[in-house]
């Protein structure tokens, strides 16, 4: 029975990154949240000593921008030191706006979705 929770779950999640995706004014902040992740893995495994592949290196990299600090991994160097805290300030806004477009994305889909069982609700009942 979970495996059907998590199915709904990765559905909804695909029908509303296919909504952002078709909406023009999402796929600048698609691409510029994804480009932000990716320099920031690519920043943390290069530069980085204590972390040493590129699944560390994502995972510093989202626990940073989602400011959640584990605190399993932290800079050590100088250079990432100023990095990261010039990342969090320039990555939390483009993370939080990601954040509030998925939320409307979701919000409009189930609109819509509403709107169709009500006008399908209407063609039955006449």
């Amino acid at each position: 029975m979970p495996f059907l929770g998590i199915f709904a779950i990765l559905k909804f999640f695909f029908r509303i990154f296919s909504a952002m995706f078709r909406k023009q004014e999402s796929r600048g902040l698609l691409l510029v949240a994804f480009s932000t992740i990716g320099l920031g893995m690519w920043f943390y495994h290069q530069y980085e000593p204590t972390i040493t592949n590129w699944v560390d290196a994502y995972y510093f990299t989202v626990v940073t921008l989602a400011t959640i600090g584990y605190g399993d991994f932290s800079p050590t160097t100088p250079l990432t030191k100023i990095f990261t805290t010039f990342y969090i300030f320039i990555g939390l806004g483009i993370i939080a706006g990601l954040i509030g477009l998925v939320g409307e994305t979701a919000i409009e889909d189930s609109n819509r979705r509403q709107a169709e069982r009500n006008a399908k609700k209407e063609q039955a009942e006449k």
